[in-house]
Formats: C-alpha cells, sequence, structure tokens
C-alpha cells in the first residue's frame, strides 16, 4: 500500500512538471486594445478572442515561418506569429507586433521577435549595431570598456530617436506605438514620452550605470556616473533638464544659478580631470553646458540677484583649470551685466514672477 502511494505521489509530480512545461514562460504581454487570439497563425486565422491591453500571456514556443507587414498605432511593423497561451488556458496564435517582451534565455521567441522588430524599424545595420552594443554592454569588464560603450550608446540614441521622429506617424496622440520595449534592447537606456507626449526620445539611466560601473575595478566609471546621478537625483533618469535648471513647462524653464549646482558640477568636473581624462569628452561638453546656462542671452534666472552674483563671484575666484580664458571672459562679462540686469535684459527672481 506504501509502494502505491509512492508510486501515485511521483505519478502526479510528474504530470504537473509536464503540464507547466506547456504552460510556458509568461513573457508577453498585448499592448494593443482588443488584441486577437486566433486558431491559426495570419490575418485570415478564426478568432478565438480579442484581449484587452496588459494581457499576460505565456511563450508556448512556436513561431510562424512567415510575417505580415501591418501599420500598427502609426508605425510599420513586420512581423511573425507567436503560439501563446492565456492565463485562462485558451492557446492561439497572435501578432508579434502587438506584444510587449522581456529578452531572456528561456524565450527563443522573444529574441526572434526583437530582433525582426529592430530591422523593421530601423533597418538591417542598425539592428546589427544595436546588437553588438548591447553584447558589449553586457560584457563590461573595465573602466575602458565603460567609457567606449557609453560612447558607443550615445551615438546610437542619437540616430534612433531621429529615426523614431521621421518614421512614426502619430495619427492619434492618445494611440502612440508602444516604443517602451527598446529598453530590452538597447539596456542603460529608457525610452520616454517628450513633446508633450507626442515622440519618443532615449535617455540614460545612471542607476543601471551605476550598477554596470561597480563591476569594474577602476573608479573614474564610477565618478563619472556619481556626478550625473546628483544632476538628475529625481529618477536617475537624464532628460532634457538638469538639477541646475528649473523646469516650469515642457519646453524650458529658468536657471537656478545661485544655489550652488553651478559650483559644485563645475568643481566635480575638476576634479575628475585631475584624476584622469576618460571621460574628457563628456566632462567638457557638461562644462560648456553649464557656463551656457549662466552667459547666454535667453537665460531667464530663478533665484534672487544677490544669491546669483554670490555664486559667480565664487566661481571665478575658484579659477577651475576647467574653464578656458575665454570662459572666463565670458563669465567675468556676466558677472558686471547682474549688477544692472535691467539694463541688459537680464530676467532674474522669476520664482516671484518679477523682472528685476
Amino acid at each position: 500500500m506504501q509502494r502505491l502511494l509512492i508510486l501515485c505521489a511521483l505519478l502526479f509530480l510528474f504530470a504537473c512538471k509536464k503540464e507547466n512545461k506547456n504552460v510556458g514562460v509568461p513573457n508577453f504581454t498585448t499592448n494593443v486594445e482588443s488584441t486577437r487570439l486566433r486558431e491559426t497563425p495570419g490575418e485570415d486565422g478564426k478568432v478565438i478572442q480579442e484581449l484587452a491591453k496588459g494581457t499576460v500571456l505565456y511563450d508556448l514556443g512556436e513561431v510562424s515561418d512567415f510575417t505580415t507587414r501591418v501599420q500598427l498605432r502609426g508605425i510599420w511593423l513586420d512581423e511573425p506569429w507567436l503560439k501563446v497561451r492565456t492565463k485562462d488556458g485558451k492557446q492561439g496564435w497572435i501578432y508579434g507586433g502587438a506584444l510587449s517582451f522581456n529578452i531572456d534565455e528561456e524565450s527563443p521567441a522573444a529574441k526572434q521577435l526583437i530582433e525582426k522588430r529592430l530591422q523593421t524599424i530601423f533597418g538591417k545595420e542598425l539592428a546589427d549595431s544595436i546588437r553588438i552594443y548591447r553584447e558589449a554592454f553586457q560584457n563590461i569588464q573595465t573602466e575602458q570598456d565603460f567609457a567606449a560603450t557609453f560612447r558607443q550608446g550615445s551615438s546610437l540614441r542619437d540616430t534612433l530617436t531621429n529615426i523614431m521622429q521621421d518614421r512614426i506617424l502619430i495619427q492619434n496622440p492618445a494611440e502612440l506605438p508602444d516604443m517602451f520595449w527598446l529598453s530590452k534592447a538597447m539596456p542603460g537606456l529608457v525610452p520616454q514620452l517628450v513633446a508633450e507626449g507626442t515622440a519618443y526620445y532615449l535617455f540614460w539611466s545612471f542607476a543601471a550605470l551605476n550598477a554596470k560601473a561597480k563591476t569594474t575595478p577602476e573608479a573614474a566609471d564610477d565618478d563619472f556616473v556619481a556626478m550625473n546621478l546628483t544632476l538628475f537625483p529625481e529618477d536617475s533618469i537624464e532628460y532634457f533638464f538638469p538639477a541646475w535648471f528649473m523646469q516650469t513647462w515642457d519646453y524650458g524653464g529658468s536657471s537656478l544659478l545661485g544655489r550652488g549646482v553651478h559650483y559644485q558640477t563645475l568643481e566635480n568636473i575638476d576634479q575628475q580631470l585631475k584624476k584622469s581624462d576618460l571621460f574628457a569628452p563628456e566632462l567638457s561638453r557638461l562644462k560648456a553646458r553649464i557656463l551656457n546656462d549662466m552667459t547666454e542671452p535667453h537665460v531667464t534666472y530663478w533665484e534672487k540677484q544677490e544669491n546669483i552674483i554670490s555664486e559667480v563671484d565664487s566661481i571665478i575666484n575658484a579659477n577651475f583649470s576647467v574653464l578656458s580664458d575665454a570662459d572666463k571672459i565670458a563669465l567675468q562679462t556676466r558677472r558686471k551685466q547682474f549688477d544692472e540686469p535691467e539694463k541688459h535684459g537680464i530676467q532674474l527672481n522669476t520664482q516671484a514672477g518679477n523682472l528685476e
């Protein structure tokens, strides 16, 4: 009797394992309302069920041997069909372009799908460049690897953003195509909606970069990322406006000169360059942005006159080596203008709605 019970238990466990294997891996969610689950792959397949956006689906490991070209929410896709299972047990085929997914070793279908999607939207050459970047990011071992991969990703980011702006036709701002899956293809970068929610842009996630920098034995990459974390403290996402700027609307706002952020950032840049020139190009561009924020004619300023003058004086007196002679002359000229802001058309103390 005891042997019979043990045998039954083993048969039960085997059956459960077999059933779980058939269920598949929950890799997919629908990203379009009323996504159709079909009996067979293709647009002519009989509809089994219409699925709500966000429905979780289980990958059953089968992919159609053909693709279908479809325009979904303003973007053309040419993707295969995947066999999936719903939570309530329905099995069927669903169009790949209607799915969001994760890339992992358990879902070859997801990997195949993302490569096809990248080629359709960006072309084979760029899809190959993205794959090379992803592999380089995953294999970073030194600060030199980190710097090279960061530059590779920044260059790709600019190219991909331009292509998305050109090729994604926004027919209805309420129904933007889902491009958030790009974060899986481009680790370290995250897609965000900009321009009042009508376009996508890729931003660096300094939290992700920080985790990667900590895996290298050197310090220059850690210092570079740590500084950027202080410039984007809210959620570590790069965005367009760093901590030295107060964004008051989608496309602009006022400089926070007078709060010490400009001084601290220039000091940090100066210290990093004295230790290593590995990130000299990036730090020089950052220095130029800070200087422009202090000296450009169109800039408005959030803080009061006395706070602004105090910080500018501190920067001039610090004599940072990162500032060129031309930079110092520009700062000294602006400093004199801050004594008579109205005469030079400079808006100060915008936090109070005043023009000084």
